[in-house]
C-alpha cells in the first residue's frame, strides 16, 4: 500500500498541499485523520487505529485532502511509481433508480401495448401511487411492476469516479478487468466491489481550504505548515475566532458559528467535541455540552472513561473505549461490535451482549442486576447515536485545518482574505471576505491599473485588497494578466503610449477597453472623459498606424499645429495636398494627449459613472476616493418607518453608499426633514448635517445633489 509519508514528502518536494489523510471504514463514509507517531516530517509514520483488527477482512479507505489543481499529477505519481497494471481510477456507475424504472417500462409499453394507458400523464400516476403505497401500486398495475424488479439497480451509464484510485498487489485487467474512459484506466468493479477483492482505495479529495491555506502561504512567501511547526494554542487565534467565525472551516454557517461562540474553545480538543456535537448525532446533548454543563452517566466508571468529553458519549472511538476498557472486549471485537450497531445489525449485536454484560459487570462494584441495567441503558444510548457518530481523528484532522485559517486570518489577514476571495465559490463567500476586509481594517478597492490582474490581489503598503479584473464583464483572465505583465514593464507617462502598447502586445478589444474606463481602471492617466477623447483621437489616427490623414480633419482645430510639426502638406510637386502625410504619427499623438489634457475637461458626472460602473460590474461600487466626496451619498434604498403603537409613520430610513469612501450607512430621516426634499433609490444627496444616537444615525439636514 503507498506509505502517507513517502506521498506527502513527493508532494511537498512537488510544490503541492496536503490537507489531512485519513482512513475510513470498507463501506462507510466515516473517516479518521491518521495518528502522528512521530511529529518530526522526516521521519514520521502513521497508524490508523480503526484497522489495527486481526479479525478485519476489508482494507479501509484513505481519504486525503487535496488541491484540486494538484490531482492530476498524484495521480500520475502513482500509476508510475506502482505500474499502469497495478493501479486504475475507480469506475462510477450510473443505475436504473425506482422511478426511473416505471418511467422506462411505462415508455416501452405505450410503444407496445397501449399508447394511451401508459401515457406520461398515467405514468405520473403510477409513480405517484408506488410513492405513497408500494404494495397497492403493484396490486393496480402488474403489468408495469412485472419487469420493476429485473431493471431497478440496473447500471445504464459509467464514469470515471473524481476522486478515487485503486493500488492492488495482484494485475488488475486479468484478474479484476479494466476499462478505458475518458484515457484514463478504470477497474470495472466500483467503490463497493473493490473492497470485497481487498484492493487499496485512495479518495483524493480536493478541498477549497487546503488551496486557500496553500495560496496564504505562497502569497506570505512560506512553505505549507507541517504539524510540528504550528503554535496550535495561540491565545490570541483563539480568542480571534471565538468572536469571528468568518471563513473558518466547518465553521461557516450560522449554525455552526453559533455553537462556537457558545462554548469558547480555548484548544484544538476543545473545538474538536464542538465539531462533533455539531452532527446529527449530538441532538440529544448538544445544548447541555456547550453550556458546559457535566453530564453524569449511569456508572462512575463511565463517567471517568468520558471525562475528556464532559462525559459526553461523542465520538466513535468513545464507543471503543466502553467496550474495550469497561466491557472487557477485545480491540477488535470491539470495533466490530461498534460497526454491528452502527449499520443496524442486531444478531451481531445479540451475539456479543452476554460478554458485554459479563465484562461489564465484572467491572462494577454494584450487584449484578443494578450492573446490568447500566450497561444496558449505556448501549441504548451508543445505539441511539451509532449511525452518525463523528470519528475523533476525523474531527481533529477538521480543527487543525479550521485552526490554520484562524491562524493565517489573524497574522496575516490580508493574504489570507486575498485566497480566500479567489477561491470563493458563491456569493456568500464573495460576502464573507469582503465583511473580514471591514474587520481586519483591510480597504477593499476596485481594479486599478498596475496593480490588479485576473484574481484578487492586495497592497501590503496600503493595507489594501484589490478586486481581480476578470470580475469584470467581458474581462477574461488571459488578457487580465497580459494588462497586468505590460505594467510591469515599463513606467508610461502618456496613455496614447499604453494604448499602443496594450494594441500590439494583448488581446485587449475596443470593447473591453471601453469598460475599463468606465471604472476608472486607467485613473491614473486621467478623467473618464479625458481618457473616451484621448481614445477617439487614437482611432482617428488608426491606432498609431496611419501613414496620412484628411486636412479638413485638422486644419483650424487645436491639432493643426501639432499635425503640422510631424507631417508634411504638400505634394512632391510643391502643391498643396489634401491629405497630411505623417511622419512620426506616435508624437503627434502624445502632442494631442496634451492638448486634451490643457482643456481641462470636467469629468462626467457622479450618477453617469455610477450607472457605468454598475452596468460593468453589476453592483453599486463606484468610489470617487476623494475626501471632498465622503458626504456626497448615493441612495441605495428607501424604507418607511412606523411607530408600534398606532403605526404612523414618522420617518424613513436612508439606505447610503458614500461616493467618496465607499462606506455604506443607514440613517433615519425623520418626516420633517424628509417632506422637504423627498428622494428614492438612485438619487444622490449631500448630507449637510448629522449625529449619532447611540447605535443609530440620524440625518438632519441635505441636499439633492441628482
Amino acid at each position: 500500500m503507498l506509505s502517507m509519508s513517502d506521498l506527502i514528502r513527493w508532494c511537498k518536494e512537488n510544490g503541492m498541499a496536503i490537507g489531512t489523510a485519513r482512513g475510513s471504514v470498507g463501506g462507510s463514509r466515516a473517516a479518521y485523520v491518521t495518528d502522528i507517531i512521530d511529529l518530526n516530517p522526516e521521519t514520521w509514520h502513521t497508524v490508523f487505529s480503526r484497522f489495527c483488527n486481526e479479525d478485519r477482512q476489508e482494507i479501509g479507505d484513505i481519504d486525503v485532502d487535496v488541491v484540486y489543481d494538484d490531482r492530476p499529477k498524484i495521480f500520475k505519481y502513482i500509476t508510475d511509481r506502482f505500474g499502469s497494471d497495478k493501479t486504475a481510477r475507480v469506475a462510477a456507475y450510473g443505475t436504473l433508480a425506482d422511478k426511473s424504472v416505471v418511467d422506462e417500462v411505462c415508455r416501452a409499453l405505450a410503444n407496445t401495448v397501449d399508447k394511451d394507458k401508459y401515457s406520461i400523464e398515467k405514468t405520473k400516476k403510477i409513480k405517484k401511487a408506488f410513492e405513497e403505497n408500494p404494495e397497492a401500486a403493484r396490486k393496480k398495475y402488474p403489468q408495469v411492476f412485472y419487469y420493476y424488479d429485473g431493471l431497478v439497480g440496473t447500471r445504464i451509464s459509467q464514469s470515471v469516479h473524481p476522486a478515487g484510485m485503486v493500488i492492488s498487489p495482484v494485475t488488475l485487467d486479468d484478474n479484476y478487468g479494466v476499462f478505458v474512459k475518458d484515457d484514463e484506466i478504470c477497474l470495472l468493479m466500483d467503490m463497493e466491489e473493490a473492497h470485497e477483492v481487498g484492493v487499496a482505495k485512495y479518495d483524493f479529495l480536493a478541498l477549497k481550504t487546503v488551496k486557500v491555506i496553500r495560496d496564504t502561504c505562497n502569497y506570505i512567501g512560506i512553505p505549507y505548515p507541517s504539524t510540528h511547526t504550528v503554535n496550535w494554542d495561540d491565545p490570541e487565534v483563539w480568542k480571534d475566532m471565538c468572536g469571528n467565525q468568518t471563513a473558518i472551516f466547518q465553521f461557516e454557517s450560522s449554525f455552526a458559528a453559533d455553537c462556537f461562540k457558545k462554548f469558547q474553545p480555548s484548544n484544538i480538543f476543545d473545538m474538536s467535541l464542538v465539531t462533533a456535537c455539531i452532527r446529527p448525532s449530538g441532538a440529544s446533548y448538544r445544548e447541555q455540552l456547550l453550556a458546559r454543563k457535566e453530564h453524569h452517566n449511569p456508572s462512575e466508571i463511565i463517567d471517568e472513561l468520558l471525562s475528556d468529553n464532559l462525559g459526553y458519549l461523542i465520538y466513535q472511538e468513545d464507543t471503543i473505549k466502553f467496550l474495550q476498557q469497561i466491557c472487557g472486549l477485545s480491540g477488535s471485537e470491539a470495533d466490530n461490535v461498534r460497526r454491528a450497531i452502527g449499520r443496524k445489525q442486531k444478531d451481531r449485536l445479540d451475539a456479543a451482549l452476554p460478554s458485554i454484560l459479563e465484562g461489564y459487570c465484572s467491572k462494577s462494584t454494584k450487584e449484578r442486576g443494578v450492573a446490568e441495567t447500566e450497561a444496558k441503558e449505556s448501549l441504548q444510548i451508543i445505539e441511539d447515536s451509532a449511525s452518525y457518530q463523528f470519528g475523533y481523528n476525523h474531527s481533529v484532522a477538521y480543527c487543525l485545518l479550521g485552526y490554520l485559517c484562524g491562524y493565517f486570518r489573524h497574522y496575516y489577514p490580508m493574504e489570507f482574505i486575498t485566497a480566500f476571495l479567489n477561491n470563493a465559490q458563491n456569493d456568500e463567500d464573495i460576502s464573507n471576505g469582503t465583511e473580514l476586509m471591514k474587520v481586519y481594517g483591510v480597504k477593499i478597492a476596485n481594479p486599478k491599473w498596475g496593480i490588479s490582474r485576473g484574481g484578487y490581489f492586495f497592497d501590503r503598503d496600503h493595507k489594501t485588497v484589490y478586486k481581480g479584473m476578470s470580475s469584470i464583464k467581458y474581462i477574461g483572465e488571459a488578457v487580465s494578466n497580459e494588462l497586468f505583465d505590460l505594467s510591469k514593464k515599463k513606467k508610461y507617462t502618456y496613455f496614447m503610449d499604453l494604448l499602443s502598447d496594450m494594441e500590439e502586445f494583448t488581446a485587449l478589444d475596443s470593447r473591453q477597453l471601453d469598460l475599463l474606463i468606465k471604472i476608472d481602471f486607467f485613473k491614473e492617466f486621467g478623467n473618464q472623459r479625458e481618457l473616451f477623447r484621448i481614445v477617439e483621437m487614437f482611432n482617428m489616427f488608426k491606432k498609431g498606424q496611419a501613414k496620412q490623414i484628411k486636412k479638413v480633419l485638422i486644419d483650424g482645430t487645436p491639432l493643426e499645429p501639432i499635425v503640422k510639426k510631424y507631417a508634411v502638406g504638400v505634394t512632391r510637386s510643391g502643391g498643396e495636398a489634401k491629405s497630411y502625410t505623417l511622419l512620426d504619427v506616435m508624437s503627434i499623438l502624445k502632442g494631442v494627449e496634451e492638448v486634451i489634457r490643457s482643456l481641462h475637461l470636467e469629468d462626467l458626472n457622479d450618477i453617469t459613472k455610477i450607472r457605468n460602473f454598475y452596468d460593468v460590474m453589476g453592483y453599486i461600487g463606484y468610489t470617487s476616493d476623494k475626501p471632498e466626496d465622503r458626504k456626497k451619498l448615493y441612495v441605495t434604498g428607501v424604507k418607511p418607518l412606523h411607530r408600534k403603537r398606532d403605526n404612523k409613520l414618522f420617518g424613513y430610513s436612508m439606505f447610503t453608499k458614500s461616493i467618496g469612501s465607499g462606506v455604506e450607512s443607514r440613517f433615519t430621516v425623520f418626516c420633517n426633514v424628509f417632506d422637504k426634499e423627498p428622494v428614492q433609490k438612485g438619487d444622490i444627496v449631500y448630507c449637510k448635517s448629522w449625529e449619532r444616537d447611540g447605535i443609530y444615525f440620524k440625518m438632519l439636514d441635505y441636499e439633492k445633489v441628482y
